[in-house]
């Protein structure tokens, strides 16, 4: 059974997700890489399958269970996991690059954060909907409610109209193609709702119940197909999109200097 407290599961090990992503991952929090994520966890740990305010109280578990003086260790055994850092020169030359990994890499040590986010949206990659949703949700968080950041979560609810591809190659451990025609479409619900769970998580920070709980609006179709899930949450797009503007126009937080802005952009 899977573990939902280990390192492939956490927002803070954006480019892997259960069995899909990069083959190796990258901690924000350590920054380092994780060679073994389906095992080996930290204090820091917060998952990826629920919004933050749900899972809050089993995080505050966790972290007494893995103090934060022991770093990334294995979830059983307590054992250290070997540091290792991201060397790109080391990628090159032992031919083990991978674009995603190099991705989140060079994002964590960016200063321009916002604009790496914007350029993991809109794409039909599984890997970068995973990636996308758990940096916005990282970077939300750090802002807090002070930091409103309603323009990039527009575009993570607009993403949701994009049609996930997902091939047997996303996959990061060996998997028989029958088994991946078993696991496709329940990947692609998954990945679809860490998105929705990105918009939940912003509706707890500036606090509004309506953009909160917006995943009650989907009434239970998550158990149906993937197309009829999937029909379901293009049509809650514009919903959603009309919640987080009229919040922030609420706020008085709606791009309050867009006529300035376009007036210079015509000048």
């Amino acid at each position: 059974m899977r573990n939902l407290y280990t390192c492939d599961n956490c927002i803070y090990n954006p480019s892997q997700y259960s069995d899909i992503g990069s083959k190796v991952g990258y901690c924000l929090k350590h920054s380092l890489l994780l060679k073994n994520s389906s095992h080996t966890t930290c204090h820091f740990f917060q998952r990826k399958d629920l919004p933050l305010f749900l899972s809050r109280e089993g995080h505050k578990e966790h972290a007494c269970d893995y103090p934060k003086s022991e770093g990334i260790v294995f979830y059983d055994s307590r054992h250290p996991e070997q540091k290792r850092n991201y060397s790109e020169r080391h990628v090159w030359l032992t031919n083990t690059f991978d674009p995603y990994l190099h991705e989140v890499a060079l994002y964590h040590r960016s200063e321009k954060k916002r604009v790496y986010l914007q350029a993991f949206l809109s794409s039909r990659n599984p890997i970068k909907h995973i990636i996308s949703s758990s940096l916005i949700r990282r970077y939300i968080q750090h802002c807090g409610r002070k930091g409103d950041n309603y323009r990039l979560v527009l575009s993570l609810a607009n993403d949701l109209k994009e049609k996930i591809s997902i091939q047997i190659e996303d996959f990061r451990v060996e998997t028989a193609y029958e088994e991946f025609r078993e696991l496709k479409e329940n990947y692609l619900k998954d990945i679809t709702l860490l998105k929705i769970y990105g918009i939940q998580e912003y509706g707890s920070i500036i606090g509004d119940d309506k953009i909160m709980w917006i995943s009650d609006e989907l009434n239970g179709s998550v158990l149906y197909s993937w197309s009829e899930f999937f029909s379901n949450v293009q049509q809650l797009v514009p919903l959603i999109q009309n919640y987080i503007i009229n919040s922030a126009q609420q706020r008085g937080t709606f791009f309050p200097d867009s006529y300035d802005f376009e007036e210079r952009a015509e000048a």
